[in-house]
């Protein structure tokens, strides 16, 4: 059975590290989210993941970017074994609204993770 945590490990927390996904990473896109992927040189046996959500986006409130950072992130956690392992992931809300149905994104995350598999 697959493990479905994230845990501390799998957490991406350097901003340097952050960047560099951002700027040498690939950027795998869908109608609500942008995905960003960088291999890492060491592989640690496992993924990390950052999810960021703007204040651009018409969502002022810290209250609904945090659940919109929930749902990110469970979406995530659910669909992480789609994904080879040592990467470093940055998944960027686009176009989302304090009404999107975690369903939604859930689905987006999952077949953005799929099209990286078929490349």
């Amino acid at each position: 059975m697959q493990r479905q945590s994230f845990t501390r490990d799998e957490h991406l927390k350097s901003s340097d590290a952050i960047k560099a996904v951002f700027e040498k990473g690939i950027v795998l896109k869908a109608r609500c989210v942008n995905v960003y992927l960088l291999k890492r040189d060491n592989d640690l046996g496992l993924n990390r993941a950052a999810f960021t959500i703007r204040k651009g986006l018409h969502i002022k409130k810290a209250v609904v970017r945090n659940r919109l950072k929930r749902v990110l992130r469970e979406a995530y956690r659910r669909h992480k074994h789609l994904l080879p392992a040592g990467y470093d992931i940055v998944i960027l809300a686009k176009n989302l609204t304090g009404y999107t149905k975690s369903s939604i994104i859930e689905g987006e995350l999952a077949y953005v993770f799929k099209e990286d598999i078929k490349k």
